[in-house]
C-alpha cells in the first residue's frame, strides 16, 4: 500500500489532472464549490428515490404485493415466501435484487475516487512552492510567544526597523506589507515553540517550527489590511498572537517599500515580470 500511495503521489506531482493556474483562493473556492454541486445534486436525487419507493411500495399499495415473493421449497414455519432477511446479502433473484446494490456502491466508489484524485491534484499543485520561487517577494516569517517578525529576503529590511505609517492605512508597526498582485514565497519558522502561521483570506497556511522552514504562498488581489493568526495552541498569549497584513497598489508599494532604509530598486526586479 505505501508503493502505491508513492507512485500515485509522484505520478499527480509531475503530471496533475488539473493545472493550476490561479491562486490559493480561487482554488479552495473550485474546490468549495464543486462538493457542494455534486453533493446536492447526489442529494437531490438520493433523497427524490427513496420517496418514490417509499410511496410506490407502501403497505396496500398495487405494487407492494408479490416485490419480495419468491417461492422456495425449503422455506421453514408458515411462510410460503422468501423476503430479505436482516444481516443477508441481497442475491440478485427477484426484480433486480442485489443488481441495484451493486452498481450504487459502484457508481459511489468511481464518484469518490475522482473526487479525490481531482482535489489531490489540485491540492499538490498549490503546495508545490518551488513553481513560485521566481518572481516572487521572498519573506522570511519568524514566529515567537507571542508575534509574528518578517525579514524581506535580499535587503534584510525586518519588522520593528520598518515604518508602516502609509496615508489612509490603520496597520500595527510590525505589519506585513506586500503588493496586490504579486506571488509572496513565505519561509516559516519559530525561534521558541511550535506555532502555525495562517491569513484566512488568502487561504494560506503552514506550520512554524523550531529549527526548521516550512513554506507557503499567496497572490492578494485585493488592496487592504487582512490578519495573520496563530492556528496552534502555543501558551496563554495564543489568542493574542496574530498581526496586520498590509496589500497596497504595486506603485504604493514600490514607493513605500524604497522609502525604508537599506533597500534598493534591484530588490523590486520580480516586480517588472508584470504577474498581475
Amino acid at each position: 500500500m505505501l508503493g502505491t500511495g508513492i507512485t500515485l503521489s509522484s505520478a499527480l506531482r509531475h503530471a496533475p489532472v488539473a493545472q493550476v493556474d490561479q491562486t490559493q483562493v480561487n482554488v479552495f473556492d473550485s474546490l468549495y464549490d464543486v462538493f457542494v454541486a455534486l453533493g446536492t445534486l447526489i442529494g437531490v436525487l438520493v433523497i427524490t428515490y427513496m420517496v418514490y419507493n417509499a410511496y410506490k411500495y407502501r403497505s396496500g399499495g398495487a405494487d407492494a404485493e408479490g416485490r419480495y415473493d419468491i417461492e422456495e421449497e425449503d422455506l421453514e414455519g408458515d411462510y410460503d415466501v422468501s423476503r430479505p432477511q436482516r444481516g443477508e446479502i441481497p442475491t440478485g433473484k427477484g426484480k433486480g435484487g442485489g443488481k441495484k446494490l451493486f452498481m450504487s456502491f459502484g457508481l459511489s466508489a468511481f464518484l469518490v475516487l475522482g473526487l479525490i484524485i481531482y482535489s489531490y491534484s489540485l491540492l499538490l499543485a498549490v503546495e508545490d512552492t518551488s513553481q513560485n520561487q521566481e518572481d516572487a517577494l521572498e519573506i522570511e516569517v519568524t514566529g515567537y510567544q507571542f508575534g509574528w517578525d518578517y525579514e524581506y529576503t535580499g535587503s534584510g529590511l525586518e519588522s520593528g526597523d520598518y515604518d508602516v505609517n502609509i496615508d489612509g492605512v490603520e496597520a500595527d508597526d510590525d505589519a506585513l506589507v506586500v503588493p496586490r498582485g504579486e506571488v509572496i514565497q513565505l519561509n516559516v519558522t519559530s525561534r521558541d515553540v511550535m506555532h502555525n502561521y495562517g491569513i484566512p483570506e488568502f487561504r494560506a497556511k503552514t506550520d512554524a517550527m523550531p529549527g526548521d522552514y516550512t513554506q507557503t504562498w499567496f497572490q492578494p488581489e485585493k488592496t487592504g489590511v487582512y490578519r495573520a493568526n496563530c492556528y496552534e495552541l502555543c501558551g496563554q498569549g495564543h489568542s493574542n498572537m496574530h498581526g496586520d497584513v498590509v496589500v497596497l497598489e504595486p506603485d504604493e508599494f514600490r514607493q513605500w517599500y524604497l522609502a525604508q532604509d537599506g533597500t534598493s530598486e534591484s530588490d523590486l526586479e520580480f516586480m517588472e515580470s508584470d504577474s498581475q
